[in-house]
C-alpha cells in the first residue's frame, strides 16, 4: 500500500499548528515560527501559515518588518477603539502623527482627544490649528455657532481670507430645483472649479463640474462652491450637528443654504 503524501503533509501541518511560537526570554517578543525558523528568515509564503498561529498582537511584536517606523493618520476623529488598538500595534513605539477634528466626528460617542485616544499611547504632544485655510471669512460666524453647540471648549480657527461673497439663504418649497439652479450659477462663476450639492436626499443633475454628495461623503473634501440642502434634515441624522459643520465648511469660495423648513438656530446670525 502506497503512502499518501498529501495526507502526510496535512497531518504535519496540523501538528505544526499545535506548537507555539518561540519567544525571547527577556523581551517576550516572538523570534521564530513554530518550527524554530527565525522570523527574519521567513519567506513570504511562510507568513501566511504563521498568520494561522499568531494573533495580531504577537505578529506585530515579533515581526519588525510588519510594523512601521511612523504612522500618519488622517480623519482620526472617526476611529473606533479597536481601530486605534490595531494601528497602535503597527506603529513602533507608538510613533504617530494624528490629524483630525473632533467637531467632525460622525461615529461613536462625542468626546475630546483625551477621551478618544487610548491610554497606552502615553503623553501626546498636541498642536491646534489656529488658521483656517479652506473656508472663507464669511462662513466663520455659522461655523462658530455650530462649534459652540457641539462643545463650548472648541475654538474656530481664523479664516485666512474673505471671498467677498455673503452666504446665501434661500427659502423655497422647491428644494431640488432651486438647489440645482444655485449650483449651476456657482459653476458659472468659479471658472471651471468644482461645485457640490450636499443633500441627505439624492438629487439628479448632469454637469461635469457639479457633484451631489451626502454631508458625510463630503468629509475631507473641498469645493469652490457648495449648496447645502435642508439643514434641518441634516440635523436629524445621526451626529447631525457634526455633519452640518462638515457641510458648511467644505467651500473655499461661495456657500448657499437652501431650505423649506425653518432654519436651525445655529444658522441664524
Amino acid at each position: 500500500m502506497g503512502i499518501d503524501e498529501h495526507a502526510v503533509g496535512t497531518e504535519l501541518k496540523k501538528e505544526k499548528h499545535l506548537n507555539f511560537p518561540v519567544r525571547d526570554e527577556v523581551t517576550g517578543e516572538v523570534i521564530s515560527d513554530p518550527d524554530g525558523l527565525p522570523i527574519a528568515e521567513l519567506e513570504a509564503d511562510d507568513y501566511f501559515e504563521l498568520a494561522d498561529v499568531l494573533t495580531i498582537e504577537e505578529r506585530s511584536a515579533g515581526e519588525r518588518s510588519w510594523r512601521f517606523g511612523h504612522v500618519i493618520i488622517d480623519e482620526a476623529q472617526d476611529l473606533t477603539p479597536m481601530q486605534w488598538r490595531m494601528i497602535g500595534r503597527r506603529a513602533r513605539g507608538h510613533s504617530m502623527t494624528i490629524v483630525g477634528d473632533v467637531a467632525q466626528r460622525t461615529t461613536g460617542e462625542a468626546g475630546s482627544w483625551e477621551d478618544l485616544l487610548p491610554d497606552e499611547f502615553g503623553e501626546v504632544r498636541r498642536f491646534d490649528l489656529s488658521t483656517n485655510y479652506r473656508s472663507p471669512e464669511e462662513v466663520t460666524p455659522l461655523a462658530t455657532n455650530i462649534l459652540a453647540e457641539l462643545d463650548p471648549t472648541l475654538s474656530q480657527p481664523s479664516a485666512i481670507r474673505a471671498s467677498g461673497h455673503s452666504v446665501e439663504f434661500v427659502a423655497t418649497a422647491d428644494l431640488h430645483s432651486v438647489a440645482k439652479g444655485a449650483a449651476l450659477t456657482f459653476a458659472d462663476h468659479v471658472d471651471g472649479g468644482v461645485v457640490a450639492i450636499l443633500s441627505v436626499d439624492p438629487i439628479e443633475i448632469d454637469h461635469p463640474n457639479i457633484r451631489v454628495l451626502t454631508p458625510g461623503a463630503s468629509k475631507g473634501m473641498e469645493f469652490d462652491g457648495v449648496v447645502v440642502v435642508e439643514p434641518a434634515q441634516i440635523l436629524e441624522q445621526s451626529h447631525g450637528l457634526g455633519l452640518l459643520y462638515v457641510a458648511i465648511t467644505r467651500t473655499t469660495n461661495r456657500l448657499a443654504i437652501v431650505h423649506d423648513r425653518p432654519l436651525p438656530s445655529v444658522l441664524r446670525t
